[in-house]
């Protein structure tokens, strides 16, 4: 057992410790904001973006795919463009019409939708991969499991992420309005109406705390006692993404041409912009939780100034790649010395 593993406190007893002093929280934002300077976040911010476009792609082929199951394909398409103008302008909205009819010309849209999910999972794994390292980071850790069983466990969290992510969008473009006109004749009567205009904003909420959760949870090599739906870091990462996106939407309506200057392109752009700030704010979550549980463990008289003492998941890659480094300075040690230096 490592050295981080023996010292590692349990955290519910950290927690019934009591409440942190008010000067301690302005040290765990100061210590936040230096940790996200030094760990690189915006790095890691613009890595997760990275795998999030990629996720976009097969994401919409399976999208566009469902629809081609489910309807013809004149109605799948204005389907499709009611839906998309919920977030964009009508004008861009309806420019997607030609390339959707032309995706839903598929011969087999079924095998096109398998193809697509089996693409979204490899990539959306991708993208929890990749925030287990940011989170690594910041505790310090280095990812000790092996690659098959991590690989695997990142695939699972995967379809989890993709679940979940996959209610915030529907409950994000599932207005009234929208669902009357995709329902037709079989939408939503005047009470449901209004019990869902009022439901689906605490539901997107909830919906994020879950999805944050997961990924601040299983991605990294830390291994948390409990799953911690709710937190210091999720609750400031949902805080900031909320009115970043108010922001950047006022922003991107008030000042910002990207329609003007960059054409069809610059929704896509806009899309880009956004999908890193949000990825900034789950980051910077990621620094302000552990910063808090720094606190709890220096209020428990813990040395924990200049490590957060967390369990780790595992060790064994880590054995193999410091074998790996002895085996790679030996073989140069060598050649050194055969040279006669």
């Amino acid at each position: 057992m490592d050295e981080r593993t023996r010292h590692a406190i349990d955290q519910d007893e950290l927690r019934k410790a009591g409440p942190l002093p008010p000067r301690s929280w302005r040290l765990a934002a100061r210590r936040a904001w230096h940790g996200f300077v030094r760990h690189r976040g915006l790095d890691a911010a613009a890595a997760l973006t990275f795998f999030t476009t990629l996720a976009a792609f097969p994401a919409a082929l399976a999208f566009t795919s469902a629809f081609a199951l489910t309807s013809d394909r004149q109605r799948a398409v204005d389907d499709i463009v009611a839906i998309a103008g919920t977030l964009l302008p009508d004008d861009v909205a309806e420019q997607l019409a030609t390339p959707i009819d032309q995706l839903l010309r598929l011969d087999n849209p079924g095998i096109a939708l398998t193809i697509a999910l089996v693409l979204l999972l490899w990539t959306t794994s991708g993208y929890a991969t990749a925030f287990g390292r940011a989170i690594n980071a910041v505790y310090g850790v280095q990812e000790g499991r092996l690659f098959w069983m991590f690989r695997a466990k990142m695939l699972l969290v995967a379809a989890v992420l993709v679940l979940v992510a996959s209610a915030i969008v529907a409950s994000l473009l599932a207005t009234p309005d929208t669902v009357q006109q995709v329902l037709g004749d079989r939408g939503l009567g005047p009470i449901a109406t209004l019990v869902w205009s009022i439901v689906r904003w605490p539901l997107l909420v909830a919906l994020a705390f879950v999805f944050i959760a997961v990924l601040y949870t299983t991605t990294p090599n830390v291994r948390h006692p409990k799953a911690v739906w709710a937190s210091v870091g999720s609750g400031f990462a949902v805080a900031v993404w909320a009115i970043g996106t108010a922001g950047y939407a006022g922003y991107v309506l008030l000042v910002g041409a990207y329609g003007a200057i960059y054409g069809s392109i610059g929704t896509l752009l806009v899309a880009l912009l956004w999908g890193y700030l949000t990825n900034i704010a789950l980051v910077a979550g990621v620094e302000l939780d552990a910063e808090f549980v720094r606190l709890r463990q220096l209020a428990r008289g813990i040395e924990a100034e200049e490590i957060v003492r967390m369990p780790v998941r595992d060790v064994r890659r880590d054995h193999w790649i410091a074998r790996q480094h002895d085996d790679d300075v030996a073989r140069s040690r060598r050649i050194r010395e055969e040279s006669g230096g």
